[in-house]
C-alpha cells in the first residue's frame, strides 16, 4: 500500500479549511483569550490549557476523524503521540464513534498516559522514542488497512490546528504577534494558513536541546540520536524532514526562537505566580520565547497556552525550583 493510500499529506486546500473551521466550532466552543501581565510583560493568553482534553491538539485530531467518518465510514484511525494528539484522537473518536488505535512511547508523560487510559481505544505503549512508536504505528496502520494521522504531518490535521488562529483573529483583531510552540509544526503551519491576509506575525518556539524542526528548517543536517530529553515533552523527538509543514512555513512569514530549559521552567513558574495558570513544558517555551523577543516587538502579544497535561509531581518540581 502507498503512502497515499493510507495518509494526507497535501497542503489543505480553502475548502478543506473552511470545512474545518465549520466542523471544530460545532463541537468545541472558542477558548478563552485573555490579558494579563507575567514577569512585567503585558501579553493575551490563548488557553487551550481549557479544552476537553487539557490541549489545543483536539482540533487537529476533530477536523481528521470528521474526514474519516465521512468519506470512509468503518475505517480505522491510528496515530502516533508523545500525548497530547493522542488524547485529541481518543477523544474526537469517541465522540464521532470511529475505532481508533493511539500508539504511544513508554517515554511519554505519566499524566498523559494515564488520560489515554479513559478511553474506549487500542492504546499501545511501544518504543523508548517518538521516532521508535512512528515506525511501529506506521507498519500496524499499513497491515491492518487503516487511516494514520500523524500528529503535524496531515492535511486535516493542519487543517484543524487553523482554527486556533482564527479565533484569534476574531477575538482581537488588532494583535500583533502569535507564538506558538513548534514540534512538528502541525500549529505553527495551520496559523500561517489562517493568517493569510492579516498583519499578525506567526513566531515559532522551540526548546534549544530538542529542536530538530528549528535544524531542518533552515537547511542543516539533524543527528537524532542527539535530541535530549526535555520538560516540553508534547514537541520533542524526531521529525519528517518531507513534511508539508515545512513547505507551508517556507511559504509564509515565519521565525523561530530557541529557548533553554531553564527559561521554560521559569516561564511556567512564573505563568503560575502572576496569572494563576498551568502550563505543560511546551507552552511554558512559547512563553519564554515572548519574554526572550517581547523587547523587539511591537502592538500586542499573544501566546498560545497549548496544553496543561503535566503531572503534579513534575510541576511541583518546576515550581519549587523557582519560589517567586
Amino acid at each position: 500500500m502507498s503512502t497515499q493510500e493510507f495518509r494526507s499529506l497535501e497542503v489543505p486546500s480553502k475548502e478543506i479549511i473552511d470545512e474545518a473551521r465549520a466542523f471544530v466550532a460545532s463541537i468545541l466552543p472558542p477558548t478563552p483569550l485573555v490579558e494579563c501581565e507575567i514577569h512585567g510583560l503585558r501579553l493575551w493568553l490563548k488557553l487551550e490549557s481549557l479544552q476537553p482534553t487539557g490541549a489545543f491538539k483536539v482540533r487537529g485530531a476533530l477536523a481528521a476523524i470528521h474526514h474519516v467518518a465521512e468519506n470512509e465510514p468503518g475505517r480505522r484511525v491510528v496515530t502516533c503521540s508523545a500525548g497530547n494528539h493522542g488524547l485529541g484522537i481518543a477523544w474526537a473518536a469517541s465522540r464521532l464513534g470511529v475505532a481508533a488505535t493511539v500508539v504511544v512511547p513508554r517515554t511519554a508523560s505519566p499524566a498523559k498516559i494515564s488520560k489515554l487510559k479513559d478511553f474506549s481505544i487500542d492504546l499501545r505503549l511501544l518504543g523508548e522514542s517518538y521516532d521508535e512508536a512512528e515506525e511501529a504505528a506506521l507498519e500496524f496502520a499499513q497491515e491492518q488497512g487503516a487511516r494514520f494521522i500523524s500528529p503535524y504531518n496531515d492535511t486535516y490535521v493542519i487543517a484543524g490546528q487553523a482554527t486556533l488562529a482564527h479565533e484569534v483573529t476574531e477575538q482581537l483583531p488588532h494583535a500583533a504577534h502569535l507564538v506558538v510552540a513548534v514540534g512538528g509544526g502541525g500549529l505553527a503551519s495551520g496559523a500561517a494558513l489562517a493568517l493569510e491576509g492579516h498583519a499578525c506575525q506567526l513566531h515559532g518556539a522551540q526548546i534549544e536541546q530538542n529542536a530538530a524542526f528549528s535544524e531542518i528548517f533552515e537547511g542543516r543536517d539533524v543527528d537524532f540520536g542527539r535530541l535530549e530529553p526535555t520538560i516540553a515533552d508534547g514537541i520533542a523527538g524526531g521529525f519528517e524532514i518531507d513534511a508539508v509543514t515545512l513547505s507551508i512555513l517556507h511559504a509564509h512569514p515565519f521565525d523561530l526562537t530557541l529557548v533553554s530549559e531553564a527559561a521554560t521552567k521559569e516561564a511556567m513558574a512564573r505563568a503560575s505566580a502572576d496569572a494563576g495558570i498551568v502550563m505543560e513544558g511546551s507552552a511554558g517555551v512559547a512563553l519564554a520565547a515572548a519574554f526572550q523577543r517581547a523587547d523587539a516587538w511591537d502592538g500586542e502579544i499573544v501566546v498560545a497556552v497549548t496544553g496543561q497535561n503535566i503531572s503534579q509531581s513534575e510541576f511541583r518540581e518546576v515550581l519549587n525550583a523557582y519560589a517567586l
